[in-house]
């Protein structure tokens, strides 16, 4: 009787352990459908604001010119 009991017990922990094994590599379905994939960027951020002024590039590379000479005299 005790060798049928320890035979149970086996068979019992072989099935408790092989259930893994039958869990499609450990993916479970809930049957929730995953939220579709975001569109395509094409690279470019459209922000609504215009691009600036060339005269506004002009005006920030004198002034950040001048601000570089001027450091390295204080």
């Amino acid at each position: 009787m005790k060798s049928y009991r320890n035979a149970i017990a086996a068979l019992v922990l072989a099935f408790v352990f092989s259930t893994s094994a039958f869990a499609d590599d450990g993916v479970i379905w809930t049957g929730i459908t995953p939220p579709p994939p975001p569109p395509q960027a094409d690279g470019v951020i459209w922000t609504g604001i215009a691009a600036p002024a060339p005269e506004a590039d002009v005006l920030t590379e004198i002034a950040l010119n001048l601000l570089q000479t001027l450091i390295p005299l204080l």
